[in-house]
């Protein structure tokens, strides 16, 4: 007895059943390619940036640079990198030179729901002694937490500019608040906020990071580094994949991360040689601060009357041993002072250092200016504006409309091919593929039936 195959609309037509598996294997496929490859997170991280200052807000002034346009151009740049990754949507609090509120770019932040609030900005000192890059975030909860764990990344990739690493910090009003206002408001709607300064317009340390408007682009780019660092983030375009990435672990507080507001402690000078073939003074320098660390210190050749610009407090720890050149013909009153975090400083005692005999010929003709070993003029006084390299280009000159539609064009040039556009295409073609195969089932059923009708009339006959 003959077995018969059965199927709906295959009546007796046994490879009709594996062609109609096939079609269900195919079926399934499409269901999977139907997500989107583009979409790395559940859902896409959302990423507010702010341009600080703008219309009559100037921001910092400095030898034709004008803050507000710089950091426009920066906040472009970051947007820009920021794109090229999956899984992120980006937000500019202001895309005009116009001038918002604090609260205003705050309330934006929360419009927009984002995840995160970069503001930008470049720094500048009273008497422009200070430099390097810092981060100021939240002194609150997770807004600190989030806060200090990618301003440690920010600053990671600014400081391979050589820039110097003034630290992640906190500020308090008189309220007990967070003392800057974009902070503040960010704080109160549960949005962790970031201020980068990038680095001092007013001092020849950071000078050659800033000039241009390619310099500043890459202080944009590495921003937005930082970002992707932070997230986790995958660009196919750029071949950077961070998503095993571990950033900063950083406990969320149980209490308030108050500003340091004490000066370092336990700071002593001791003159450890003298080579006074030279003019060389080999000085050890001590200090301690357990909340903000140590960065810079400053010494003074006549008992404190004038001080050197400050200098790099190179190596993590309580102890800095250092060389200086000084004049060998005078009496030396060898006294420093130890900078923290927060530039708070702390002096030590005067150590008397008698006139070193055997001054070097090429001392003659300068026996005054005060040198350190790497031949550094440091004989600047804290409190007199100190001379900047000047720089190849006006900012504040740029015609950021011009800048705008420049970069409109060069986006509509260019034919971006991102993870959405491959999936489309995934999708076209899986389509294409089954409805060429439902085609030719179709095809091949009216050919069998054509076939078997004809096998009857042979047997009839």
């Amino acid at each position: 007895m003959k077995m018969k195959w059965k199927m709906a609309g295959f009546r007796g037509s046994r490879p009709f059943a594996m062609a109609s598996k096939v079609v269900l294997c195919i079926a399934i496929t499409v269901v999977f390619c139907a997500v989107p490859v583009k979409k790395v997170h559940a859902e896409p991280i959302r990423i507010a940036i702010d341009p600080g200052h703008g219309g009559e807000n100037l921001g910092a002034q400095y030898k034709g640079y004008t803050e507000k346009y710089m950091t426009m151009v920066v906040a472009k740049a970051m947007m820009e990198e920021l794109q090229k990754y999956e899984g992120v949507e980006v937000f500019l609090t202001r895309t005009e030179d116009t001038e918002l509120s604090l609260q205003q770019r705050a309330d934006y932040a929360k419009e927009v729901e984002a995840d995160f609030l970069f503001c930008l900005h470049f720094n500048m000192s009273e008497y422009h002694t200070l430099y390097g890059t810092e981060v100021w975030v939240s002194a609150f909860g997770n807004c600190y937490a989030e806060g200090k764990s990618f301003g440690e990344l920010c600053l990671n990739e600014l400081c391979s500019l050589d820039l110097y690493n003034r630290g992640v910090k906190t500020r308090l009003g008189k309220s007990g608040a967070d003392y800057y206002g974009i902070i503040k408001h960010c704080q109160e709607y549960r949005i962790p906020c970031a201020i980068i300064e990038h680095c001092h317009l007013d001092h020849p340390q950071d000078a050659g990071r800033y000039e241009t408007t390619e310099a500043m682009e890459r202080l944009g780019v590495l921003d937005a580094t930082a970002v992707a660092k932070y997230y986790g983030l995958y660009s196919p375009t750029l071949g950077n994949d961070y998503r095993k990435y571990e950033k900063p672990k950083v406990e969320i507080p149980s209490k308030v991360m108050k500003p340091d507001d004490t000066a370092p402690v336990n700071v002593s000078l001791t003159c450890l040689r003298t080579k006074p073939e030279t003019g060389e003074v080999n000085i050890l320098l001590t200090g301690e601060d357990v909340e903000s660390g140590l960065l810079y210190y400053a010494y003074s050749l006549d008992g404190g009357a004038r001080y050197s610009g400050l200098q790099k407090w190179e190596k993590n720890g309580t102890e800095l041993e250092c060389t200086l050149k000084v004049p060998v013909d005078e009496d030396i009153s060898l006294k420093c002072r130890v900078y923290n975090g927060y530039d708070l400083y702390e002096e030590t005692e005067t150590v008397e250092i008698p006139a070193l005999q055997g001054k070097a010929e090429e001392n003659a003709e300068d026996d005054t200016a005060v040198t350190d070993v790497s031949g550094q003029d440091i004989d600047a006084v804290v409190g007199e504006e100190e001379e900047t390299v000047e720089a190849s280009g006006s900012v504040h000159q740029i015609n950021m409309g011009w800048y705008e539609r420049k970069d409109a064009k060069e986006k509509n040039d260019k034919v971006q091919i991102d993870g959405e556009d491959v999936s489309n295409f995934l999708w076209l073609a899986i389509l294409g593929l089954l409805v060429s195969v439902l085609i030719l089932l179709m095809i091949t059923r009216a050919v069998y039936r054509k076939q078997r009708k004809a096998r009857r009339r042979g047997r009839r006959r």
